[in-house]
Protein backbone atom coordinates (compact mmCIF):
# COMPACT_ATOMS: atom_id res chain seq x y z
CA UNK A 1 0.00 0.00 0.00
CA UNK A 2 1.45 3.50 -1.02
CA UNK A 3 2.34 6.22 1.46
CA UNK A 4 0.03 9.29 1.09
CA UNK A 5 1.98 12.20 0.69
CA UNK A 6 0.33 14.51 3.12
CA UNK A 7 0.19 18.61 1.76
CA UNK A 8 1.73 20.97 3.90
CA UNK A 9 -0.36 21.88 7.48
CA UNK A 10 -2.39 24.54 6.59
CA UNK A 11 -3.79 25.85 10.25
CA UNK A 12 -3.47 28.49 12.81
CA UNK A 13 -4.10 29.04 16.38
CA UNK A 14 -7.44 31.27 16.53
CA UNK A 15 -7.34 32.76 20.77
CA UNK A 16 -10.68 32.86 22.11
CA UNK A 17 -11.55 36.63 23.28
CA UNK A 18 -10.36 37.02 27.08
CA UNK A 19 -9.66 40.22 28.73
CA UNK A 20 -6.13 41.45 29.80
CA UNK A 21 -4.88 42.72 32.77
CA UNK A 22 -2.56 46.09 32.46
CA UNK A 23 1.21 46.38 34.50
CA UNK A 24 2.20 50.00 34.29
CA UNK A 25 5.30 51.75 35.84
CA UNK A 26 4.15 54.47 38.22
CA UNK A 27 5.06 58.20 37.54
CA UNK A 28 7.95 59.14 40.24
CA UNK A 29 5.23 62.19 41.54
CA UNK A 30 2.55 59.56 42.36
CA UNK A 31 4.70 57.30 43.69
CA UNK A 32 5.61 60.63 46.36
CA UNK A 33 2.03 61.46 46.96
CA UNK A 34 1.62 57.75 47.99
CA UNK A 35 4.81 57.02 49.88
CA UNK A 36 5.07 60.72 51.82
CA UNK A 37 1.22 59.83 53.21
CA UNK A 38 2.21 56.03 54.27
CA UNK A 39 5.03 57.38 56.23
CA UNK A 40 3.79 60.61 57.50
CA UNK A 41 0.01 60.77 57.39
CA UNK A 42 -1.72 64.32 57.05
CA UNK A 43 -4.20 63.53 58.65
CA UNK A 44 -5.01 60.45 61.30
CA UNK A 45 -5.24 57.14 59.50
CA UNK A 46 -8.78 55.29 59.26
CA UNK A 47 -8.55 51.65 60.01
CA UNK A 48 -9.96 49.85 56.89
CA UNK A 49 -10.06 45.86 58.19
CA UNK A 50 -13.87 46.51 59.01
CA UNK A 51 -14.17 46.70 54.76
CA UNK A 52 -11.52 43.95 53.72
CA UNK A 53 -10.86 40.16 53.55
CA UNK A 54 -6.98 40.64 54.34
CA UNK A 55 -5.38 38.64 57.54
CA UNK A 56 -3.57 42.09 57.76
CA UNK A 57 -3.62 43.56 61.26
CA UNK A 58 -2.77 47.00 59.55
CA UNK A 59 -5.09 48.29 56.53
CA UNK A 60 -5.96 51.69 56.35
CA UNK A 61 -7.95 54.24 53.72
CA UNK A 62 -6.68 56.77 51.67
CA UNK A 63 -9.12 58.22 49.85
CA UNK A 64 -8.81 61.62 51.28
CA UNK A 65 -5.84 61.91 49.30
CA UNK A 66 -7.65 60.31 45.95
CA UNK A 67 -7.94 63.59 43.85
CA UNK A 68 -4.00 63.86 44.01
CA UNK A 69 -3.63 61.04 41.92
CA UNK A 70 -7.01 60.14 40.52
CA UNK A 71 -5.78 61.68 36.71
CA UNK A 72 -2.98 59.60 36.65
CA UNK A 73 -5.10 56.22 37.73
CA UNK A 74 -8.42 56.67 35.33
CA UNK A 75 -5.75 57.66 32.00
CA UNK A 76 -4.53 54.03 32.69
CA UNK A 77 -8.42 52.59 33.03
CA UNK A 78 -8.74 53.91 30.11
CA UNK A 79 -5.62 52.67 28.34
CA UNK A 80 -7.00 50.06 30.14
CA UNK A 81 -10.64 49.79 28.29
CA UNK A 82 -8.97 50.91 25.37
CA UNK A 83 -7.08 48.00 24.57
CA UNK A 84 -9.26 45.29 26.09
CA UNK A 85 -12.95 46.12 25.93
CA UNK A 86 -15.94 43.88 26.36
CA UNK A 87 -16.14 44.08 29.85
CA UNK A 88 -17.38 47.65 30.84
CA UNK A 89 -20.35 47.41 28.23
CA UNK A 90 -22.07 44.27 29.91
CA UNK A 91 -22.48 46.32 33.13
CA UNK A 92 -26.17 47.33 33.54
CA UNK A 93 -25.87 50.94 34.61
CA UNK A 94 -23.81 51.25 30.66
CA UNK A 95 -26.49 49.45 28.96
CA UNK A 96 -28.72 52.01 30.22
CA UNK A 97 -27.38 55.64 29.70
CA UNK A 98 -25.36 56.99 26.84
CA UNK A 99 -22.47 58.35 28.25
CA UNK A 100 -20.25 57.11 31.36
CA UNK A 101 -16.77 57.94 32.97
CA UNK A 102 -14.72 56.21 35.12
CA UNK A 103 -14.08 57.38 38.77
CA UNK A 104 -11.78 56.37 41.53
CA UNK A 105 -14.04 54.79 44.33
CA UNK A 106 -12.00 53.79 47.33
CA UNK A 107 -8.34 53.69 47.75
CA UNK A 108 -6.47 52.28 50.49
CA UNK A 109 -2.91 50.60 51.51
CA UNK A 110 -1.77 47.41 53.18
CA UNK A 111 1.25 46.82 55.56
CA UNK A 112 1.29 42.79 55.36
CA UNK A 113 4.03 41.30 58.08
CA UNK A 114 5.62 37.81 57.98
CA UNK A 115 2.90 35.36 58.12
CA UNK A 116 0.06 37.64 57.29
CA UNK A 117 -2.14 37.03 53.81
CA UNK A 118 -4.98 37.98 51.82
CA UNK A 119 -7.67 35.16 51.20
CA UNK A 120 -8.56 34.82 47.86
CA UNK A 121 -11.28 37.57 47.06
CA UNK A 122 -12.46 40.46 44.32
CA UNK A 123 -13.45 43.99 44.87
CA UNK A 124 -16.61 46.32 44.04
CA UNK A 125 -16.16 48.45 40.97
CA UNK A 126 -15.33 47.47 37.52
CA UNK A 127 -11.70 47.89 37.35
CA UNK A 128 -9.53 47.32 40.60
CA UNK A 129 -5.35 48.07 40.66
CA UNK A 130 -2.64 47.16 42.97
CA UNK A 131 0.21 48.97 43.51
CA UNK A 132 3.48 48.10 45.17
CA UNK A 133 5.46 50.11 47.49
CA UNK A 134 7.69 47.79 49.11
CA UNK A 135 8.87 44.74 49.01
CA UNK A 136 10.83 42.73 51.54
CA UNK A 137 12.46 40.06 50.75
CA UNK A 138 14.13 38.31 48.22
CA UNK A 139 11.92 36.05 46.13
CA UNK A 140 14.75 33.19 45.21
CA UNK A 141 14.91 33.24 49.65
CA UNK A 142 11.34 32.75 49.80
CA UNK A 143 11.20 29.87 47.26
CA UNK A 144 14.05 27.91 48.62
CA UNK A 145 12.28 27.56 51.29
CA UNK A 146 10.04 24.97 49.95
CA UNK A 147 12.08 23.68 47.10
CA UNK A 148 10.50 20.07 46.29
CA UNK A 149 6.85 21.79 45.36
CA UNK A 150 5.70 21.24 42.06
CA UNK A 151 4.48 25.09 42.00
CA UNK A 152 5.99 27.44 44.41
CA UNK A 153 3.41 30.18 45.79
CA UNK A 154 4.74 31.76 48.65
CA UNK A 155 5.04 35.52 48.99
CA UNK A 156 3.51 35.45 45.71
CA UNK A 157 0.32 37.90 44.48
CA UNK A 158 -2.11 35.31 42.63
CA UNK A 159 -4.90 35.47 39.83
CA UNK A 160 -7.67 32.91 40.05
CA UNK A 161 -9.35 31.73 37.37
CA UNK A 162 -11.49 29.54 35.29
CA UNK A 163 -10.22 28.51 32.05
CA UNK A 164 -12.41 27.82 28.88
CA UNK A 165 -12.56 24.03 29.97
CA UNK A 166 -14.07 25.30 33.51
CA UNK A 167 -10.69 23.89 35.26
CA UNK A 168 -9.27 25.92 38.32
CA UNK A 169 -6.00 28.27 37.04
CA UNK A 170 -3.80 30.02 39.35
CA UNK A 171 -1.52 32.45 37.70
CA UNK A 172 1.71 33.67 40.61
CA UNK A 173 3.25 36.52 39.54
CA UNK A 174 6.65 36.90 40.54
CA UNK A 175 6.58 39.97 42.90
CA UNK A 176 10.14 40.95 44.14
CA UNK A 177 11.40 44.18 44.61
CA UNK A 178 11.76 44.80 40.60
CA UNK A 179 8.31 45.27 41.63
CA UNK A 180 8.51 48.27 43.41
CA UNK A 181 7.07 51.27 41.89
CA UNK A 182 4.57 49.13 39.68
CA UNK A 183 1.03 49.06 39.35
CA UNK A 184 -1.03 46.51 37.53
CA UNK A 185 -5.04 46.99 36.72
CA UNK A 186 -7.34 44.34 35.75
CA UNK A 187 -11.05 43.40 36.46
CA UNK A 188 -12.84 43.93 39.68
CA UNK A 189 -14.60 40.61 39.71
CA UNK A 190 -11.29 38.77 38.78
CA UNK A 191 -10.32 36.80 41.93
CA UNK A 192 -7.13 36.97 43.59
CA UNK A 193 -4.86 36.78 46.53
CA UNK A 194 -1.34 37.36 48.05
CA UNK A 195 0.45 34.43 50.04
CA UNK A 196 2.17 34.86 53.03
CA UNK A 197 6.08 35.75 53.16
CA UNK A 198 8.82 34.23 55.76
CA UNK A 199 11.93 35.44 55.28
CA UNK A 200 11.75 39.35 56.53
CA UNK A 201 10.71 40.77 59.47
CA UNK A 202 10.01 44.03 57.73
CA UNK A 203 6.72 45.73 56.23
CA UNK A 204 5.74 44.95 53.01
CA UNK A 205 3.28 47.43 51.72
CA UNK A 206 0.64 48.17 48.71
CA UNK A 207 -1.74 50.68 47.73
CA UNK A 208 -4.71 49.24 46.29
CA UNK A 209 -8.09 51.03 45.06
CA UNK A 210 -11.32 50.43 42.86
CA UNK A 211 -12.80 52.07 39.94
CA UNK A 212 -16.42 52.55 39.37
CA UNK A 213 -18.43 53.94 36.82
CA UNK A 214 -20.12 57.07 37.24
CA UNK A 215 -23.35 58.03 34.87
CA UNK A 216 -23.54 61.08 33.05
CA UNK A 217 -26.99 62.96 33.78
Amino acid sequence: MENINVPQLEAIMRPLPNIDIVEAKVPFDVLKILQEEIESPSQELIDNNDQLLGHLQEEYKLDHISDQISDYILQVAKYWHNESPGLIETEEEVRKCNEYEFELSGLWFNRQKKHEFNPVHHHSGVISFVIWINIPYDLSEEENLFPEVSENYTSKFTFHYNDILGRTRQMALPVDKTWEGMMLMFPSKLHHSVYPFYTSDENRISVSGNISIKVKT
